[in-house]
């Protein structure tokens, strides 16, 4: 009877919406969520419109300590209505000028990222860093500073990210900044380094991150810290780290945000990160899946968010499926990913190198077992096409001398030698093999996958067994002393080292 009375008044409430607000009513934080899910079932659009523009309701909303689905449901559901109103409250704000809390600002800075919106929540970022007194609330410019970093790698501005950092560890003062956590900061600083390939800095900003780590630091900013520095230690082999570091940060934020929840949903895509690399496919195969489900039913197709998930899985799944050969699924997801990544970011943005090279990468085995020649011929030049795109793409952005871009040769290598353009493969696998020891120097499992690649196409395609022995012989050596015997890729290695010999 009651819920019955409750669910009727808050019906009333939002077809009456304008004239409520108007006469300076206000509703409690707990009615809030059934009032987004109202509007919502009934396709009140234009009411939803206007909650989001009440200003202080839309604060309170943002405010909550642990944000409703309902709210970001909300936001992309006016977005999907052709309502860009990610960018209208980002005008909002700026032309109110100092009229709203810089805490305020900040909390819906926090939740358009959390949504997908970098570019929106950068632009209020930066409006407020730079209306902000030096002499003001030192937390609230650090951790705008903080949160620059984070939207301009998603932008990927890496030089814009690496001066916020710049600021904001010149500006900090360990005396005056107690309230700060500067792992958060060092956390941000980390990623930074991973997305160009940096990894020995990423992994030593990420020890300095985690051991800055304390009791005080609110739940939210330590499954960041965590997420970041697992990640971090996946790509330079400390895999039990990671491992334990990630498992943490699922269980803190299944606790603190619920399992259907988009950013318990983000903390699972890094688990998967973490189990792929484990080389535990299938597991991770269900966590991707399960963040797919929550990201899809919170934000649809129109979002970064879901396109990143999808890629994820893709990739996951093409792994999965390789011994079978059957990649409807990989492709599927591979296609809805590239079809966002198009529809929402510029031609020139470094995730359309990702996307592209994942295609690729399918199209390729599809061609493999093509029977036809004239279909087989097809699918291999549009890889060439992708991979030559994404190489591009990468120089760009990340330069010639960097570990993706040196990947991407690696890929073209192999792409050629499936092509039977053998000379071409060569300068490829060479390129690659260059880059990867300039920068990682001559011990590395990196170094070591492009040199047994080299052998490969010596070994199967070229004949030039001579050749292929040493490449062997430094890979498996390289190798064995990071890993030890167990490892399946060294047996791999050995089994053609000696075919190769005999």
């Amino acid at each position: 009877m009651v819920q019955g009375l409750q669910k009727l008044c808050i019906d009333s409430i939002s077809r009456h919406w304008q004239s409520f607000i108007s006469n300076g009513y206000q509703l409690p934080e707990v009615y809030l969520v059934d009032l987004l899910d109202c509007c919502m079932e009934n396709d009140r659009i234009s009411v939803l419109h206007q909650i989001f523009h009440s200003k202080e309701t839309f604060l309170q909303l943002v405010d909550a300590k642990d944000r409703s689905v309902a709210l970001y449901k909300s936001m992309q559901l006016l977005i999907d209505s052709d309502i860009p109103i990610h960018e209208e409250l980002t005008d909002l704000f700026i032309k109110e000028g100092k009229k709203t809390e810089y805490s305020r600002l900040i909390k819906v800075c926090e939740f358009l990222m959390e949504c997908g919106w970098y570019k929106a929540a950068g632009k209020l970022l930066s409006h407020l860093y730079r209306t902000m007194s030096p002499l003001g609330n030192r937390y609230n410019i650090l951790i705008a500073l903080t949160h620059l970093i984070s939207t301009n790698i998603a932008e990927c501005k890496f030089k814009r990210a690496k001066d916020a950092f710049v600021k904001a560890n010149t500006f900090y003062d360990p005396l005056k900044d107690k309230d700060f956590n500067v792992g958060v900061l060092y956390a941000e600083e980390c990623f930074r380094h991973y997305c160009l390939s940096n990894f020995n800095e990423a992994d030593e900003w990420a020890d300095r991150a985690l051991s800055e780590i304390s009791e005080s630091l609110p739940t939210c900013l330590c499954i960041t810290v965590l997420r970041r520095a697992a990640k971090v230690y996946i790509n330079t082999r400390r895999f039990d780290r990671a491992e334990a570091l990630i498992r943490h940060a699922v269980d803190l934020a299944a606790v603190l945000y619920g399992t259907s929840h988009p950013l318990y949903a983000d903390t699972l895509q890094d688990y998967g990160f973490c189990l792929l690399h484990l080389d535990l496919v299938s597991e991770c195969v269900v966590v991707y899946s399960k963040a797919v489900e929550i990201i899809d039913s919170v934000f649809g197709d129109n979002n970064m968010k879901t396109a990143v998930a999808h890629e994820d899985l893709a990739y996951a799944t093409y792994v999965y499926d390789y011994n079978n050969g059957n990649y409807a699924k990989s492709l599927e997801h591979a296609e809805r990913s590239i079809a966002i990544v198009n529809n929402l970011l510029a031609p020139d943005h470094l995730l359309h190198a990702s996307t592209s090279r994942l295609r690729a990468l399918i199209l390729e085995e599809l061609a493999f077992d093509e029977i036809n020649t004239r279909r087989k011929d097809k699918l291999l030049r549009e890889a060439q096409e992708l991979h030559n795109r994404s190489l591009k793409l990468c120089r760009s952005i990340l330069g010639e001398e960097n570990i993706q871009t040196a990947k991407h040769y690696g890929n073209l290598g192999r792409l050629y030698q499936s092509m039977n353009k053998f000379d071409s493969a060569e300068k490829m696998h060479r390129r690659a093999i260059r880059i990867k020891e300039s920068l990682l120097g001559p011990e590395n499992f990196e170094l070591a996958l492009s040199l047994g690649h080299l052998a490969s196409l010596y070994n199967y395609d070229m004949k030039r067994y001579e050749d292929a022995l040493p490449l062997y012989q430094r890979s498996i050596d390289i190798a064995l002393r990071m890993f030890g015997p167990g490892e399946l890729f060294i047996r791999y290695l050995l089994s053609c080292y000696y075919c190769t010999r005999t």
